[in-house]
């Protein structure tokens, strides 16, 4: 211990010169600086060493006027220069110290009580966190500088924002706010005649409104919106348009119309070398040529807009032609090579999730090691800080210099203890994060891939034509078994890495849950008469608070578990018992019951499964994500069973206040 505090007075003393080598001491003299008049004009010369592109420069030069914005006690210009400096560290990919220059900017603009420079530091954020990846974050940003830019009236700039926001909601697929939005911006910009490049706005909200099923609302706004595009002469928004009224009247199964439409934007789309919407028009005319029972042609466009799918590397278009192509075999009674077209965009749809999957942990991941290093920067940047300060301290006040060097020491001691468990702790998330990678990696290759497999060869078996029609129908049965079996693998596995990541938040709401109940058991009505298993539902009028679709997954996962282990002629009864403050609602099925030495594995950490009565497989993840999913919603679930007479699932839930 002593040898260490020998070394760290030695570099505390060291501090100035060890800063002044490695560039952390500002060459340019602001000593010349008097008044905040002069320090503007210092600014004005660090805007024009950015526009040099002279980066390295205008970083050291920020932190030297920064210094220089302390003595003046100037916080509108020391926010204005934090702002810019933390602009610099986004360029250079700093990304951590960007955050810390724009905390700082927000604190001095906080003091100096500027609503303009705080608008303008969360817009820069919300820049930012969109540009890591971080879109929730960033639609937060967003809403605090709507806030402000509503303080100050700003129209202009609030038409902007709800633009952004509107563009934000609908990639987090929330596409009533995204519809709020981008009416807001639109009203907006009508109203202070910001009107260039509305008419692509326009046809954003069109089409918000076509997904949220509101044809009639989209189809009034297009003609306005058709007109402003023209009169801006934006080739690219007026074949947009074009291509939303087609989608339209495809809606409405006006299909002339809609064809019309599709090859008027597909005209104005390759005139503007528009790879992306032209290659969607080729495919729509497919989709409708197929309709229209003109095969031939339908067989060309979709043929043409595959082979540009595949050169361009459009995945979304590729997968969707394949279901055209699917959907046009399957009209022309060629049952075999509509199966083919099915199993290719299954091909692609699983290698797609995979490799989506594996970027998003490979960011993650990439990114705790980037904030890692930029931590390991800042700790030693803070050190030849410490060191400066103590360096001058020492030519100040010789006398004091014993005390100044024992405070700087227990500082360091304290900054380096604190570092090095936040280092720890980031280290333990990211081999936290590797473990659900690797588990998940290892339930693709394994469960998923054996039900996959298992698709692929009855499917290999009908395309090889080895099977006759009497065998086919009655193989259909377990292709229709194991698809559905994959089907709820994969929503359970969804589930399970978000809740590993932390990204399950439940959103509470009043409702019946005999709503929910009905729609499952309907979802499931057709499985269970194939194993002659009989569904009741005794459930009266229960109105609980909790998140609508978490309890969706769980009535699922718990009727699908339910079902693989009852035998025919067993029954699965649901009741609801009424509690003080909240429900119980039970599960109860007659089927094969749990082995005693079973019942504690089923929530366990470790993922435990068995074959159900059929021979159906599991990942184990369905009761674990019931258990976390019902917990997130104050709630919490038990079991019960009796080995051969069946099993008793119980999940309680708040009641509504």
């Amino acid at each position: 211990m002593q040898k260490i505090r020998l070394s760290i007075v030695i570099i505390l003393l060291q501090g100035y010169t060890f800063a002044q080598e490695n560039g952390y001491v500002p060459s340019h003299n602001f000593e010349h600086i008097i008044d905040t008049l002069q320090f503007r004009e210092e600014i004005d010369s660090l805007n024009k060493l950015i526009k040099d592109k002279k980066i390295d420069e205008a970083v050291k030069f920020s932190q030297g006027l920064i210094e220089k914005g302390k003595e003046l006690n100037y916080d509108n210009g020391l926010g204005e220069l934090f702002l810019i400096q933390g602009r610099l560290f986004k360029r250079t990919k700093k990304y951590l110290k960007a955050i810390r220059s724009y905390e700082n900017a927000e604190n001095s603009f906080r003091k100096s009580n500027n609503i303009k420079g705080l608008a303008d530091v969360f817009n820069t954020r919300s820049v930012l966190e969109s540009h890591r990846g971080n879109v929730e974050k960033s639609v937060d940003y967003l809403l605090e500088a709507k806030m402000y830019n509503e303080k100050l009236r700003d129209s202009a700039g609030l038409a902007i924002i709800y633009n952004n926001l509107a563009s934000h909601y609908a990639g987090l697929d929330n596409l009533e706010e995204s519809e709020r939005y981008f009416d807001k911006a639109i009203m907006t910009r009508k109203k202070i005649g910001m009107l260039h490049n509305i008419g692509m706005v326009m046809n954003n909200l069109a089409f918000i409104y076509l997904q949220n099923g509101k044809p009639k609302k989209a189809r009034a706004m297009l003609p306005e919106a058709l007109a402003i595009n023209m009169k801006d002469s934006i080739n690219a928004s007026i074949a947009h348009t074009y291509s939303i009224m087609a989608e339209v009247e495809l809606y409405e199964k006006d299909y002339e119309k809609s064809k019309e439409y599709y090859e008027t934007s597909l005209s104005i789309s390759k005139d503007t070398n528009f790879d992306l919407l032209t290659v969607d028009n080729k495919q729509q005319l497919g989709y409708l040529a197929m309709l229209l029972k003109n095969y031939k042609e339908a067989e060309k466009l979709l043929t043409a807009a595959r082979k540009e799918s595949k050169d361009h590397g459009m995945v979304q278009l590729l997968m969707k032609n394949y279901q055209f192509s699917s959907k046009l075999d399957s009209a022309r009674g060629n049952l075999a090579g509509a199966l083919a077209w099915q199993k290719e965009h299954q091909k692609l749809s699983n290698k797609r999730m995979i490799e989506l999957s594996t970027k998003k942990m490979e960011r993650a991941e990439t990114r705790y090691k980037a904030e890692l290093e930029n931590l390991r920067m800042i700790d030693a940047q803070e050190k030849r800080e410490q060191q400066t300060k103590t360096e001058l301290f020492k030519y100040r006040m010789f006398t004091f210099l014993t005390l100044g060097v024992l405070i700087g020491i227990s500082i360091i001691l304290v900054i380096i203890i604190r570092n090095r468990r936040e280092r720890k702790r980031l280290i333990k998330k990211l081999n936290e994060s590797n473990q659900v990678k690797n588990k998940l990696f290892s339930i693709i290759s394994h469960d998923l891939k054996n039900e996959v497999s298992g698709l692929d060869n009855i499917l290999k078996l009908l395309n090889e034509n080895t099977i006759s029609k009497i065998e086919f129908d009655e193989i259909l049965p377990l292709l229709a078994n194991r698809t559905h079996q994959t089907s709820i693998m994969l929503n359970n596995l969804l589930n399970w890495s978000k809740s590993q990541m932390k990204a399950l938040n439940a959103k509470p709401i009043s409702f019946d849950i005999t709503e929910v109940i009905s729609n499952k058991f309907a979802f499931f009505r057709p499985k269970a008469a194939k194993k002659n298993i009989k569904l009741i539902n005794n459930l009266d009028t229960t109105k609980i608070f909790a998140d609508k679709d978490m309890v969706s997954i769980v009535a699922q996962n718990l009727i699908a578990n339910a079902i693989k282990f009852c035998n025919p002629g067993d029954s699965i009864a649901l009741v609801s018992r009424e509690k003080e403050d909240h429900y119980e609602i039970c599960f109860e099925d007659t089927g094969v019951g749990i082995d005693p030495d079973n019942l504690k594995k089923l929530f366990s950490e470790d993922t435990f499964t068995t074959n159900g009565t059929q021979n159906e497989t599991g990942t184990g993840l369905g009761l674990r994500i019931c258990k976390e999913l019902i917990e997130l919603n104050k709630g919490n679930i038990k079991v019960e069973s009796t080995l051969g007479k069946g099993s008793t699932f119980s999940i309680s839930l708040p009641k509504v206040a």
